[in-house]
């Protein structure tokens, strides 16, 4: 049984932080960025969440990737 992966759709997320609460911890929000090319490059990716990183007012604290795929069986 071969099983094919096949790409649907891609999301840039720029986690940032936002402050801290009460207690001293960090408080963290992300912005989410759809409809990246499934078939970019991390590299790619990546240096779109640094730039976009950049226009942020809060520290980025990571960029992220996630890829949604969709499994057939054939």
């Amino acid at each position: 049984m071969a099983v094919n992966k096949v790409a649907q759709s891609t999301r840039l997320v720029v986690k940032v932080q936002t402050g801290t609460n009460a207690a001293g911890n960090p408080v963290y929000r992300q912005r989410s960025f759809t409809n990246t090319k499934a078939s970019a490059a991390d590299s790619d990716v990546y240096a779109i969440g640094q730039g976009l990183g950049s226009l942020q007012k809060y520290p980025v604290i990571s960029i992220s990737r996630l890829d949604e795929n969709t499994l057939v069986n054939q």
